[in-house]
């Protein structure tokens, strides 16, 4: 599992949009990365025509939100 690209976001729902490898053979596009108002993170799967793309089962779903997570904190410390 890798991600590609995530960048923050400025547009409402959401923190930061993520790019991920999932493995050699499956890369998941504008995953939404978001904070909720406990302070834990949540992945969520692009919409189309405002229909989920995809779900993940929730052991999946832990291990994506913590790259992406990791990953957008990398990221700020790469600013500094």
């Amino acid at each position: 599992m890798k991600i590609l690209k995530i960048r923050r976001s400025h547009a409402s729902g959401a923190d930061a949009r993520f790019d991920i490898a999932l493995n050699d053979q499956l890369r998941l596009f504008g995953l939404h990365l978001t904070k909720n108002e406990n302070g834990s993170w949540r992945t969520y799967a692009p919409r189309n025509s405002s229909v989920r793309v995809a779900s993940f089962h929730p052991e999946l779903a832990e291990q994506i939100t913590r790259a992406a997570v990791a990953a957008l904190e990398g990221e700020a410390h790469d600013e500094h």
